[in-house]
This record gives C-alpha cells, structure tokens and sequence, in this order.
C-alpha cells in the first residue's frame, strides 16, 4: 500500500495541507451524515412538551448556578448509577433544551427524575441548607434564591427559541 513517513509530511508543506484537508473532510462527514437521520433516530417519549414560562425560569436558574454541573442529564446506563439514582435521563427528555445541559459526570442524581419524589417544602428546605436534609450532600446554599428576582427578559428569550423550533405557537 501506499505509504508516506511522517518526516515527509512534515517537510512538504502542501502534502501536509493536502492531507489535513482530507482528514478534516472526513471526520466532517462522519460528523454531518448522522444529522440528516435524526429525525428517525431521536424516539419521542410520552409526556414530554415544551417548557411554560415559570419551568423556563427554573431552567434558567439551573444553568445560571452551574447546576448541571453536578446533576447532569447524561444519558448514563451504568448498573451502580441506576441503582443509586434511577432511572436515567432519554435523550428524547432534552429535545427542547437549547443548548443541551449534559455534563460528564453525575454527581447527585438527574433532576428529571426529582421531582415527583419530594414535596415543595422539603426541596425549599434542600436548597436553603442541603445537608440539614442530606447529610452527605456536596451541594452548596441556595437561600439566597429565594429573594432573587427572575429575568423576565432572559425567560422571553427562552420562550422564543422554542417558538422557533416550533414547539410552541
């Protein structure tokens, strides 16, 4: 087979770009290919609808503190993480988030699944003091959130992008 040293290719300067260029082709389409299937490739999960206003606030919030940071919504399917936290997160579930919240490791468990589990009162008094509630909870306060104001501007902006994917009128 044909075959170039590495020395060659770094003394020639147009084989080299030659060469990137082909290489940057290639992984573009492997890149690119996937997303005119996505359509048929993403499943559509039962109950899962845009955001109102106030869960585009609340959403706001969660990116704003750098929630996802700890609580990603990584699709993970590994035995010990399931067991711990529940079930995990479709990739359905996030269709409307713009941009995507997934983080690289999950820490404490994916949001999605919180939050029938708990009443109102008990997640106020997680984010006023979580290891009054938690004890080994890595979580830092939130009370300060509950004299914040919410950005109605930055919710609009929110409310708008979801018009623009057509999901609501």
């Amino acid at each position: 087979m044909f075959k170039i040293s590495q020395d060659t290719i770094e003394k020639n300067a147009l084989l080299l770009v030659v060469l990137t260029v082909i290489t940057v082709a290639i992984g573009g389409i492997v890149e690119i290919v996937p997303l005119f299937t996505v359509e048929t490739t993403v499943e559509h999960v039962q109950g899962v609808r845009p955001y109102s206003p106030l869960e585009m606030a609340g959403r706001n919030i969660y990116v704003r503190e750098g929630c996802y940071l700890c609580h990603s919504q990584q699709i993970r399917t590994l035995k010990d993480e399931v067991e711990r936290y529940g079930h995990y997160s479709l990739a359905a579930e996030s269709m409307y988030d713009r941009p995507f919240q997934w983080g690289s490791k999950r820490i404490g468990p994916d949001l999605a699944r919180v939050g029938g589990k708990y009443s109102s009162d008990w997640h106020y008094g997680h984010l006023h003091h979580p290891q009054a509630l938690v004890p080994e909870s890595l979580m830092p306060r939130y009370a300060f959130l509950a004299e914040t104001q919410l950005d109605y501007n930055l919710v609009e902006r929110g409310m708008a992008a979801q018009r623009l994917l057509g999901a609501v009128q």
